[in-house]
């Protein structure tokens, strides 16, 4: 655990440490070029990472399944590295797309691999504490990325963050540092490449009408987070005029309240209460304070929605990943690959299409965001809660127990 903790921290730490500096890096390579410009490679560059999460995370997870997980996470998790390093020394903007496409394409393997190395040696109770504890170090990495990267970029120095342009290269190099050991490490850690042979069974109707219904709440909830990241950044930038270090602590309060909100779900008093309705709220909660994030008049009020924002927001990935294993847990690998390229590709769409929503209107992307989440707190309610209490019911009648046949370890 502390391992694969480790793994994931330090891919959502190379993630979080480029978001406030990504308008001076894109900067160096634009020269002068009107402002719709760069908004425009804003979202483009960061919608492009996360296109690449979306197009191989379903292939990691069928490679998982059939491969071994410890395989999967040292090719991912050296390309992520690989690719950090040519972020760091890329000569030309095309460069860094294709270094950015290369740590995403490695990215992608970490979560949900993670995730189903942790399916395959855990009980049902033991999995959702540590799917909690994974996605906790998911959000710790993305809460230090900022004040990490800001430091590192200028301050370390004396300067001010872009003075010494060279600067803002120095964290995707110390990402990429710091996640070499770990990779060295990960054979001992993880121990040999086991392949644990999924079951083979036939999704039913109720199952498909529920892996179909979460597959969408994962996109749409993942679309408002990158629309609402990109937006902020250019709003934080752009119109409130915010200097980098206000914007990292801004992503720092983002990251904190998405922390505490996914520690609840630690508690089995908490998970068990979760429903349609549960669900229905969280993405009502976060549409209505993103409607009213568009209207904040200086940082102290934009901190306060987006806390309100992430702490609704940070609870739905974290509760779909759970359910989806918690009735049938047949090839989490391939599952939780699906699961997280539908996530990715909502928010890989979100945070492209921000930067062209922003040169729009300034408030476009959020109300963009919050009329998404609204979409979900609606499906929320008439499709997803529906399909769920169908699988539990036919889960009660007498059926093969998948779970009761699953292989262990030792097998």
């Amino acid at each position: 655990m502390a391992l694969l903790g480790a793994m994931v921290f330090v891919v959502s730490l190379g993630y979080g440490a480029g978001l406030p500096l990504i308008r001076p890096y894109l900067l160096r390579y634009l020269d002068a070029v009107p402002a719709s410009n760069v908004a425009w490679h804003v979202g483009m560059l960061g919608g492009i990472y996360l296109f690449a999460l979306f197009m191989f995370a379903p292939l990691w997870g069928r490679l998982s399944d059939r491969h071994g997980r410890v395989l999967v996470l040292l090719i991912g998790f050296a390309a992520f590295l690989v690719g950090s390093v040519a972020i760091a020394l890329a000569p030309s903007l095309e460069v860094v797309y294709g270094a950015r496409v290369l740590a995403g394409a490695g990215a992608a393997a970490i979560v949900p691999t993670a995730q189903a190395y942790i399916a395959d040696f855990s009980t049902t109770v033991d999995r959702s504490r540590r799917f909690v504890l994974l996605g906790s170090a998911s959000f710790i990495g993305f809460l230090a990325g900022p004040a990490f990267g800001t430091w590192l970029a200028g301050p370390v120095m004396g300067v001010t963050v872009g003075q010494m342009g060279g600067m803002l290269n120095w964290p995707a190099m110390a990402v990429a540092l710091a996640g070499l050991p770990l990779l060295l490490l990960a054979p001992w850690c993880l121990g040999s490449n086991r392949v644990v042979e999924p079951i083979a069974a036939q999704p039913g109707v109720s199952r498909k009408r529920f892996l179909h219904s979460s597959m969408l709440l994962a996109l749409l909830s993942s679309f408002a987070v990158g629309t609402f990241e990109v937006g902020f950044n250019l709003f934080g930038s752009q119109t409130l005029g915010l200097t980098t270090a206000a914007m990292a602590a801004m992503f720092i309060t983002c990251s904190l309240a998405m922390l505490a909100a996914q520690s609840l779900l630690l508690f089995s008093s908490v998970r068990n209460r979760i429903d349609q309705r549960w669900m229905a709220a969280a993405f009502a909660s976060s549409a209505i304070a993103l409607a009213f994030t568009s209207f904040a008049p200086d940082a102290g009020s934009l901190g306060l929605m987006i806390a309100v924002v992430a702490t609704a927001a940070g609870m739905i990935g974290p509760v779909l990943s759970y359910e989806l294993l918690e009735r049938q847990s047949a090839a989490p690998g391939t599952l939780l690959g699906q699961q997280a390229a539908a996530g990715n590709l909502g928010q890989a769409l979100g945070s492209m299409g921000a930067g062209s929503l922003f040169t729009l209107a300034p408030m476009a992307p959020f109300w963009t965001a919050a009329l998404v989440l609204l979409a979900g707190a609606a499906l929320s309610l008439v499709w997803w809660g529906p399909a769920r209490m169908g699988e539990i019911a036919a889960g009660k009648l007498p059926n093969i127990d998948t779970d009761a046949k699953r292989p262990t370890a030792s097998q």
